[in-house]
């Protein structure tokens, strides 16, 4: 059985540094969290645009932060605005939509 390995940007796989573990495994935590509660509560076609937003604010990012920094909440922070904004507009189309 052979385990993928995960390639960073430079080619160096993640796991020949320690530090890039934790940042990646920090990362893939926020990201399964967020992505999870989007679906639990949204719906998969919602969670998809969410995860989009999420990895979209990631790449917004100036540095990324370290592998115990809270910073990454930011991050979902940001992609649940983006949710609640997308949710809004969608619920006010509904609302406005005349019923017969």
């Amino acid at each position: 059985m052979h385990e993928q390995e995960r390639i960073l940007t430079d080619g160096q796989a993640a796991n020949e540094n320690p530090s890039c573990n934790n940042l990646t495994t920090m990362a893939e935590r926020q990201f399964a969290a967020f992505t999870k509660a989007a679906t639990d509560l949204f719906g998969p076609e919602h969670a998809k645009s969410s995860a989009e937003d999420w990895l979209t604010e990631a790449a917004l990012m100036e540095r990324l932060p370290g592998p115990s920094s809270p910073e990454w909440r930011f991050v979902t922070v940001a992609a649940l605005a983006r949710l609640a904004i997308r949710m809004s507009v969608i619920l006010r189309c509904l609302s406005s939509t005349p019923t017969k």
